[in-house]
């Protein structure tokens, strides 16, 4: 074997510092005949220095010896490769320590041998080993301390935590960077329900999070990430007492303490029954106020000080016309003298002061009944009472009416006696055994028509009698005796007034009073007008009851459709729920989400919507039944409660019958409105029935997953995989504001010249755990977010931007084109659209999906497309094939490109049936002088039989995969050449 041979084979080994020795038969050593580059590296000698020279300038010599000894036995026992550690010096003089590889081969020729060695610089490595005995020493000596202490501590942290887990309320400390330290039994329950989750280490938010996924506390409206971003702000962790709710009305007062090491102590106490005492207590308080405003008559309340503290309209009314001259906190002298201003009070005129002062001194006693004249003959009757927190409480009754009565009563009295002949009203004066004395003749006339029959000293009982027997007073046929004795009887002839009612509507009062001699004074008023305006007034009371009923309605009920609303839903939830725990039945709960109901908004207009809302409203109720409860929960979503016999089918038969249905059409203004219906059900006992609305919405989310038009049913696997698109969902939103979503690039050749021509950008996630995560991981989830835009404007903008600067030596740069969702192509998006486009010097196009050409065929949305050629933005049809595109609809929108889905492309082969749909693809294309791209070519055959067919571009993994941008500009530095197609 030659040395030539040897080291041609040797060097392309290894990297290692080479040295190559020879040895003679006879010669007491060998003697260096090679070394390379990494030697004179390692050991600063060169090749002219020590070629030639002993084999051992580079040992050290206090371990050359026993070295040299040990590898010459190891060669004598045949061995032909050694390995070992040993010392070494360089040129300069500096030793270290290095591993060695030796190999020997014999010169059969010459009686000598080779020896070839590789030397590794190993003194970091001898320095670590010996820094780590010391340290195991150091470690094994502080591990017996720590021990020892160790014991002691855990005696003492044993009884703390049996301490602390039998305190009943959440206690727990964090350390200074908000990690869980400590927790008791009590705080673990209160955040998770699965005893395990909560951990030490765990940051504070990790634990929020845990406890809002597992509904232990309520997510805000206002979203998750700004309500941890709140409650872990600096200014809301320094408070000391903080009141929180939790979920299922459950409310906690945190108290909150720093210890000396900076570790945050947090106690939470259950206030729940503070809060719901107080929250009644505010409820009752809301009521009494409500009763007081709708009470017709003046009412308010002053405290301890004569400041108004709660008062209604009527008081308002009653002392002005306008209303913002009574405020909270006025004293009484001022309430009384905005009355007095405003001439409400009578007895004040000419003698303002002192009838002010007589006023509150009225109202400083507390005197309880006061009769008051105020301007226009009105009088009322203050009540006042004085509760047992100092408050006065002042009612005035409107006793106007009463007055006027009694004076007019009394007026009366006064001409009786020389008016009672004149007296239209029968007035009959009696002595003390009930024996007529005197009437009028009106008196007469009620009882018989012959006055003959009238004769003084006859009995009241004889004069009933008479008016009966006479048909005066009509009694029912067999009672005569019973009425008489009823009639005379000390009940009905006591002293007083007595309403009664004859016929034809007529009413009176009777009147019975006894003079100072004894005789019985009975006076019968025509009390009939009095009772008809009292009945007028029940009447307009009963329309104020109506009214009520009315707002308490709107209250429950979507003003749009007549729907009940949330509200309405929850008080029928508790009503169904009461219903199953006393007949039995289970429920369900069927959500309703409408599809495409957006599209009719922003494109016919929200008249339209509203339209479709109303028409949804009408289709379900024509489907139900009536028991069962519909709500409008949302914009497009709706609610339907059912109780259901156990075993019933009937919620998924409902929810048949409704996609049916809700996929008709709706006309407005002679335009249809398209749109559809996704339900999810949830249904006891599957579903708990305190989380059935909750259930369905998930399921609902289910079935708007498996595509529009569907039913999806909750199942208990629904909420493991809630958690997960959750989680998902959370990531994808913080995803975009750390905008981790970043371009990668598929090159597009020209299916003749095989250059590079078109790149196409693709959505991909840079996830801080997963690493690059494709569009099928994601895209689902972000759809449902509607927030595919945002993710394609992101792309769209970073794209630019990089391949801008990155082409900037290009002659041609090649064509940009970009996924873009249909939310993007917006009027108010053209103009920002154009502005970015124009950044990038060379083409760029926008990909469209074929289903989008076929369901947004509008003038509005071919406009659209219209500014944007203007803009110099192209249009290609993207997985042209997949969808029911048309070719008049391919006419009227007029792309640049088709791009032939991969699931056409993958099948083709010289002549098949694949290979001839294809090129009827490519024919329709070239005769509508419509580019066509070819995407999935995967091999070679597959670029060949396609550019003999005729397309112009080919895309696939046979020419690359998507790439980030450096590898595709190492891509294209490598490929500048023409890559052959065919």
């Amino acid at each position: 074997m030659q040395i030539a041979d040897f080291l041609k084979d040797y060097v392309s080994r290894t990297q290692d510092a080479i040295a190559i020795a020879y040895r003679e038969a006879d010669a007491p050593e060998a003697k260096l005949v090679f070394i390379n580059a990494s030697y004179t590296r390692l050991f600063g000698y060169e090749a002219d220095e020590v070629v030639g020279g002993p084999a051992r300038i580079a040992h050290d010599p206090e371990t050359w010896q026993a070295y040299n000894e040990r590898v010459v036995s190891k060669f004598r026992a045949g061995e032909t490769q050694i390995s070992s550690e040993l010392g070494c010096v360089r040129a300069d003089g500096s030793t270290f320590w290095a591993s060695i590889v030796v190999f020997l081969i014999e010169d059969t020729g010459n009686d000598g041998f080779y020896t070839c060695a590789t030397f590794r610089d190993i003194s970091d490595l001898k320095a670590r080993e010996a820094a780590a005995a010391k340290a195991l020493e150091d470690r094994d000596r502080l591990l017996a301390e720590q021990e020892r202490m160790y014991q002691e501590l855990l005696a003492t942290q044993t009884r703390m935590f049996s301490a602390l887990n039998a305190y009943p309320d959440p206690f727990v400390i964090y350390d200074n960077d908000m990690r869980l330290v400590i927790n008791n039994t009590a705080y673990q329950k209160s955040m998770s329900t699965n005893p395990n989750a909560i951990k030490p280490g765990m940051h504070i938010r990790d634990v929020l999070i845990e406890a809002m996924d597992c509904g232990l506390m309520p997510v805000p409206e206002g979203g998750r990430d700004a309500f941890l971003e709140d409650l872990l702000s600096t200014a809301r962790i320094a408070r000391d007492t903080e009141d929180v709710e939790m979920a299922g009305d459950t409310h906690h007062r945190i108290l909150r303490s720093r210890a000396e090491n900076g570790d945050w102590v947090l106690i939470r106490m259950d206030i729940t029954e503070l809060v719901r005492q107080r929250r009644s207590a505010e409820e009752l308080q809301e009521r009494l106020l409500a009763a007081i405003g709708a009470y017709p008559a003046p009412f308010c309340i002053f405290d301890s000080n004569s400041q108004l503290v709660a008062w209604n309209e009527s008081y308002a009314s009653f002392l002005t016309d306008d209303a913002k001259e009574i405020y909270r906190g006025m004293t009484l002298r001022a309430a009384l003298q905005v009355g007095m201003k405003n001439k409400r009070y009578v007895a004040a005129f000419g003698r303002e002061e002192p009838w002010l002062e007589e006023m509150l001194a009225s109202n400083e006693n507390a005197n309880p009944v006061e009769d008051i004249e105020l301007a226009g003959d009105i009088h009322h009757r203050v009540m006042r009472s004085r509760s047992k927190n100092g408050d006065l409480v002042i009612l005035r009754l409107d006793t106007t009416e009463l007055v006027r009565q009694r004076r007019a009563l009394q007026q009366t009295q006064e001409r009786l006696i020389s008016a009672i002949n004149a007296f239209p009203d029968p007035f009959a004066i009696y002595d003390h055994t009930l024996r007529l004395l005197t009437w009028n003749p009106a008196f007469t006339a009620s009882l018989t028509d012959d006055p003959a029959e009238i004769f003084v000293g006859m009995t009241a009982k004889e004069a009933m009698q008479l008016g009966v027997q006479n048909g005066k007073i009509t009694v029912a046929e067999g009672e005569e005796t019973e009425m008489l004795e009823e009639y005379v009887s000390s009940k009905h002839m006591k002293i007083g007034i007595e309403e009664v009612e004859f016929g034809d509507d007529e009413h009176f009062r009777i009147i019975v009073s006894r003079s100072e001699r004894g005789e019985l004074l009975v006076l019968r008023l025509n009390m009939t007008e009095s009772v008809r305006q009292r009945r007028t007034l029940e009447q307009y009371a009963n329309k104020l009851e109506a009214a009520n009923h009315e707002i308490t309605h709107k209250a429950f009920h979507d003003q749009l459709t007549g729907l009940g609303n949330r509200r309405y839903l929850s008080e029928k939830f508790e009503e169904l729920s009461r219903r199953r725990m006393s007949d039995g039945g289970e429920l369900a709960a069927l959500h309703i989400d409408l599809d495409r109901f957006k599209q009719i908004n922003d494109t016919i207009g929200h008249a339209a919507g509203d339209h479709v809302l109303v028409d949804v409203a009408n289709r379900i109720r024509s489907n139900v039944r009536t028991n069962d409860v519909i709500a409008r929960i949302g914009g497009d979503e709706f609610v339907i409660l059912l109780w259901l016999p156990s075993g019933s089918a009937r919620s998924e038969q409902l929810a048949q019958s409704l996609l049916v249905d809700l996929s008709r059409p709706s006309m407005f203004e002679g335009r249809e409105c398209r749109f559809g219906a996704s339900i999810g059900i949830a249904q006891t006992p599957l579903a708990d029935e305190a989380d059935l609305l909750t259930n369905s919405d998930v399921a609902l989310y289910k079935a708007k997953r498996a595509g529009r038009g569907q039913i999806g049913i909750f199942d208990r696997t629904d909420i493991e995989e809630m958690r997960h698109t959750k989680k998902l969902a959370d990531d994808i939103m913080r995803a975009l504001e750390e905008r981790e979503f970043l371009p990668f690039y598929q090159p597009q050749v020209d299916a003749k010249t095989g250059m590079v021509v078109g790149i196409e950008a693709l959505a991909r996630w840079r996830h801080p755990e997963n690493g690059i995560m494709t569009p099928d991981k994601f895209l689902s989830v972000a759809t449902d977010l509607n927030v595919v835009a945002d993710i394609d404007r992101m792309i769209f903008e970073k794209a630019i931007n990089e391949c801008e600067r990155s082409f900037e030596d290009f002659d041609q740069k090649p064509s940009l084109s970009f996924n873009v969702s249909a939310n993007r192509i917006q009027f108010e998006e053209i103009k920002q659209i154009g502005s970015i486009a124009s950044a990038y010097s060379g083409h760029v196009a926008f990909e469209l999906l074929e289903t989008i050409f076929l369901e947004e065929e509008s003038d509005a949305f071919l406009l659209q497309l219209d500014q944007l050629r203007e803009m110099g933005i192209s249009l290609e049809v993207d997985d042209f094939g997949s969808g029911r595109a048309s070719v008049v609809a391919l006419q009227r929108i007029a792309p640049d490109q088709l791009k032939i889905d991969q699931r056409l492309v993958s099948p083709i082969e010289e002549g098949n049936n694949a290979a001839r749909l294809v090129q009827s693809i490519i024919e329709i294309g070239h005769a509508l002088d419509i580019g066509v791209t070819a995407e999935g070519v995967e091999t070679e055959d597959q670029a060949r039989i396609l550019a003999n067919l005729g397309a112009e571009r080919l895309q696939g993994y046979y020419f690359s995969k998507p790439l980030c941008l450096d590898d595709l500009l190492s891509y294209l530095a490598r490929n500048r050449a023409v890559l052959r197609v065919v």
